[in-house]
């Protein structure tokens, strides 16, 4: 028998409308003529090799604003005043392996244990 979709988490649903969102952007970006393609990762800041972090990276939209919060960074200022820093923050954060435990710490407002997995600390503690 089929399960309503009234018991199925709504968080369940959204990651997987965001994962169809990300998968059909990822088809259309790759369609592209290469040196297209190289025109629109550029602008974005981004690289060929970039793309598989991309890929399975979402995390990062969500943790990376909550870390530099934790940190005391506001990151629409940041964003808005040296967007190329965030960039930089944010392929990073895309490329990292350990958002289970970043995304607990920062439940558990635990600064200074995300500080220490953190693989952007460094940039994050010059820009206190």
């Amino acid at each position: 028998m089929p399960t309503p979709l009234s018991i199925i988490p709504k968080a369940w649903c959204a990651v997987l409308l965001d994962r169809w969102r990300t998968g059909r952007q990822m088809r259309a970006l790759m369609s592209l003529e290469p040196l297209d393609r190289k025109a629109v990762l550029q602008e974005a800041g981004l690289a060929d090799g970039d793309l598989v972090a991309v890929a399975r990276g979402n995390h990062a939209r969500i943790l990376l604003p909550a870390a530099l919060s934790l940190h005391g960074i506001d990151a629409s200022a940041l964003e808005a005043e040296r967007g190329d820093i965030m960039r930089d923050l944010l392929r990073v954060c895309m490329q990292c392996r350990k958002a289970r435990d970043c995304a607990r710490f920062l439940a558990d407002d635990a600064g200074g244990e995300h500080e220490r997995l953190c693989p952007n600390r460094s940039t994050i503690v010059s820009l206190r």
